[in-house]
């Protein structure tokens, strides 16, 4: 189920979304505020966020500059000013778009489903390599590299990392991890997902204790971060 976020401090302008999006078949959080809101980006890893412009306590701006860091990419930015100029900074920022309050729902209903539409795409031309100078990984053909030289991963590890990478910058949930790499038909607790990272960071990273790539949300999940202006590449599968 498409999970979407909104964060805002106006209470009747959340009610209103929650109930308009949920009757829409989305699962739906709601936040007062940027912090609340970031809490909640981290534990459900949000596949869009509403975001209002100005609030309290927290900005919309440095909301969106957080939100960015968590590996959320598709925002929707929203406010009550009327000028182009507030439009402009919001897409300027990297928002994917930019809706004017008064809410219209029928241009919500449909700027949503132009937003996850090229969010799918983004998601089928996956990481599938990656190349920062120290650490280089190509999925496809299934070699890795430190420092040119060649790594050698157990299948458990490969299937580990290439979750990550494919969602390079995203917080991948521990269960989600588990279920993936494992199947659900396997008991296989948290411990031994961190004993595979462990191995994975001992092969990859140059100071395993003080990792760089494989990056821990603390009670969440596993993050694969890019690493000094890597140099990724999208590849659509192919049949």
């Amino acid at each position: 189920m498409i999970t979407i976020l909104i964060i805002d401090d106006d209470v009747i302008v959340l009610q209103l979304l929650q109930l308009f999006l949920e009757n829409e078949g989305y699962r739906v959080f709601s936040a007062k505020s940027g912090p609340v809101g970031l809490d909640l980006a981290r534990q459900y890893s949000p596949d869009l966020v509403l975001l209002d412009l100005v609030m309290p306590v927290m900005g919309g701006m440095e909301t969106f500059r957080r939100l960015r860091d968590l590996g959320i990419y598709s925002v929707m930015m929203m406010s009550h000013r009327q000028d182009e100029q507030s439009a402009v900074k919001a897409i300027q920022m990297g928002a994917d778009d930019y809706l004017r309050k008064p809410v219209d729902l029928h241009i919500l209903r449909a700027k949503i489903h132009a937003m996850l539409r090229r969010s799918a795409h983004y998601l089928q031309a996956q990481f599938l390599s990656y190349d920062d100078g120290h650490l280089m990984i190509d999925l496809e053909q299934r070699r890795i590299t430190v420092d040119g030289q060649s790594v050698k991963l157990t299948p458990t590890e490969f299937r580990l990392l290439s979750i990550l990478v494919k969602r390079a910058g995203r917080v991948v949930p521990h269960e989600e991890l588990v279920q993936e790499v494992w199947g659900t038909d396997k008991q296989v607790s948290l411990g031994s997902l961190k004993l595979y990272i462990h191995y994975l960071r001992n092969k990859l990273e140059q100071q395993p204790r003080k990792p760089q790539y494989l990056l821990a949300e603390w009670g969440i999940g596993y993050r694969f971060k890019q690493v000094s202006m890597p140099m990724m590449s999208q590849t659509k599968k192919t049949a």
